[in-house]
């Protein structure tokens, strides 16, 4: 399953950069490892750049022990599909 999100610049240049291979979501779309999120840069006024890329997710943490509200989850990423993703809309 492929999921479309969007992100802001400063947290997508640190997804490009690997130093930051997580993100903490809602997760109201059911996230499952092996699926795909599609990500649609947006500056600070949640329009989009024109940039995407894709990243595969290794790990799901679902909320409701260590302090992770239940409802929300810290997904892995994974750098399988890295910059020969990224294409202008």
């Amino acid at each position: 399953m492929i999921h479309k999100i969007k992100i802001h610049e400063k947290d997508a240049k640190e997804h490009l950069r690997g130093v930051k291979p997580w993100e903490l979501r809602k997760n109201d779309r059911n996230y499952q490892i092996g699926d795909d999120i599609e990500f649609t840069i947006v500056d600070a006024y949640n329009k989009p750049t024109g940039h995407i890329y894709t990243r595969r997710i290794i790990d799901v943490f679902h909320g409701g022990v260590y302090g992770l509200q239940n409802g929300f989850c810290i997904i892995t990423l994974g750098l399988e599909k890295t910059d020969q993703y990224i294409r202008k809309q």
